[in-house]
């Protein structure tokens, strides 16, 4: 949105258009009463798609973020770097000090707070330990039986309706601080 440079109104659309073989900035309003003419067409919107603009299967690498086939971070890359710091035989001020970082930094790591990538990287590359692993599908369950003997389907079934059945037999309790309402009965 911008201003027409002919009427002065702001916040309208505007065109470029010759006025007096020069050209301006103006509304359509002013372009049609005046019957100037338009500088440059407005472009045309094709119907067929163009075939380098499509993402298809994998897609193409930085067009479709979710199909890239890079490497992820593992869930467990504070313990890797803590194992690998002390197989190393380094406290994690003189990690920090070689790192030239802050100690804080590696603390922060080493409790399971992430960091950037680089941050990550660096410490990965100087400890030769790796914390990047190839992303795994979070679609999956691990589901075992009892004893040595291979796991059938409705070994699964009993296992769900077991634990539904659990929560079903759980006794509803009175909430603690909340008094009974209506009155007792007496038993005899």
């Amino acid at each position: 949105m911008g201003a027409c440079e002919l009427c002065g109104i702001e916040g309208v659309g505007t065109k470029p258009a010759n006025v007096s073989q020069n050209i301006l900035e103006c509304c359509n309003r002013c372009i049609d009463s005046m019957g100037l003419k338009i500088d440059k067409p407005p472009p045309t919107i094709s119907s067929t798609l163009i075939p380098e603009s499509q993402v298809l299967g994998k897609g193409i690498s930085g067009m479709d973020i979710m199909t890239r086939d890079k490497l992820e971070l593992s869930n467990d890359f504070y313990n890797k770097i803590r194992l690998a710091r002390k197989e190393n035989g380094l406290t994690q001020e003189d990690l920090a000090e070689k790192l030239n970082m802050k100690v804080g930094v590696i603390q922060k790591i080493e409790n399971g707070v992430r960091q950037t990538d680089s941050i990550l990287m660096k410490i990965s590359k100087f400890l030769g330990v790796e914390i990047y692993v190839e992303p795994q599908s979070s679609n999956f369950s691990v589901v075992a039986s009892e004893g040595n003997r291979q796991m059938t389907i409705s070994d699964a079934r009993e296992n769900i309706v077991e634990k539904e059945r659990k929560k079903k037999n759980k006794k509803k309790g009175r909430k603690l601080g909340v008094s009974r309402t209506g009155a007792r009965t007496r038993r005899q």
